[in-house]
């Protein structure tokens, strides 16, 4: 059974990934309830709509992702019972329902329900909480980037050395922030994470978005992709899965595989002899990136988690690794911020949305082999 990773919400991503996840979204973007609907205080959530929230999912699943349980006004559903209530709640802010959709959400695991009375699972927090948390996070990623950033500038040259200077962001980004440090070891890694049954790991959401446009990553198999929401170039997850597979079978050599290879063929991940063309990173390899990037995550997540230890309660998050995931996940964009504003990184034209043509796909893609599993 397929088993697709993502760490934030993509719609082009979920597309891509299920084409039954089209018309769910679709639905979701043209039903939200306009701002103040209900009357409330500028502060609220209710009546915000979907839309204007940072959403993120960092999550695996099989059969469905935790957005696709949002249908109809069922967003609205969850904004009121961040603060728990029974359906007279609903009433009485003019929340249209029915006792199907609070099923629906709690078959997805977003809402409970103890003798009447609902309440939301999923994190949301509002404008001024998210105003905290993020300077929170950002006063963290300042203080610890001077720890990390000698390294960070030895693993970008490490890169360069390799022939990766056309991937240097997303191995930055996407490997070393977003896939490297997420191993149990450092932080949880999503399958290891609560299981909400047709997905495991957290989803949750903070008004208002960031500035920065939305960044993140996708696995299939040993294959990643980083992707922004502007990217003009999608590959179907059908044929990375099978280039994955196939990668895997030769441990990140050459292919052999014909059809794979005109699958691909014109992506920028292999040539026409099976040569893979995109950086090939060996998890527990010992080479002078992965010792790089074990201790520079090493560094950031041991901080992260006791940063977390006091941080968590102040939020009302009671589990430890969500509280890790989501504060880290705040963390992970300061860090950016810093080193794009710095010139260390630079985002690729692809992910610009800038025309440069479907071979450059491969500028944006790595492939993990994970050594120290076998």
């Amino acid at each position: 059974m397929k088993n697709i990773f993502c760490n934030t919400l993509s719609l082009k991503a979920l597309i891509a990934a299920s084409a039954r996840s089209v018309c769910v979204i679709l639905v979701l973007l043209t039903v939200s309830i306009p701002f103040d609907v209900y009357g409330q205080e500028h502060d609220s959530i209710i009546g915000r709509p979907y839309k204007s929230f940072d959403t993120s999912a960092f999550c695996a699943y099989s059969t469905f992702h935790p957005s696709q349980y949002l249908t109809d006004n069922n967003w609205d559903i969850l904004c009121a019972f961040v603060e728990p209530g029974t359906t007279g709640k609903l009433d009485s802010l003019g929340i249209q329902y029915n006792r199907s959709q609070l099923r629906l959400l709690e078959v997805g695991d977003l809402l409970s329900s103890d003798k009447g009375v609902y309440k939301t699972l999923m994190p949301i927090f509002g404008k001024a909480e998210t105003r905290t948390i993020r300077l929170q996070s950002k006063a963290f990623a300042d203080s610890i980037f001077p720890v990390i950033k000698p390294e960070i500038s030895q693993l970008i040259s490490a890169f360069d050395k390799a022939g990766y200077s056309k991937q240097t962001f997303s191995l930055v980004f996407s490997y070393l922030l977003d896939t490297y440090i997420w191993d149990d070891e450092r932080l949880p890694v999503a399958k290891s994470f609560e299981n909400h049954g047709t997905w495991s790991g957290a989803y949750w959401a903070m008004y208002y978005p960031r500035d920065h446009v939305k960044i993140g990553t996708n696995g299939f198999g040993t294959v990643y992709q980083n992707w922004t929401d502007e990217l003009g170039y999608w590959m179907s997850s059908g044929k990375l899965f099978s280039f994955a597979k196939e990668v895997g079978r030769t441990n990140g050599k050459r292919i052999e595989n014909k059809e794979v290879i005109d699958a691909v063929k014109g992506w920028g991940l292999a040539d026409e002899n099976g040569k893979i063309l995109i950086p090939v990173m060996r998890v527990g390899g010992k080479d002078d990136i992965d010792l790089l990037c074990k201790s520079i995550t090493t560094r950031l997540s041991e901080a992260v988690k006791s940063y977390c230890r006091t941080w968590s309660k102040s939020h009302g998050i009671y589990s430890e690794k969500l509280s890790q995931i989501i504060f880290y996940h705040e963390v992970m964009w300061d860090l950016l911020d810093i080193m794009e504003s710095k010139g260390m990184i630079s985002i690729p034209p692809i992910l610009k949305g800038e025309e440069v043509g479907k071979e450059h796909f491969g500028d944006i893609c790595f492939i993990v082999i994970r050594e120290d599993k076998q």
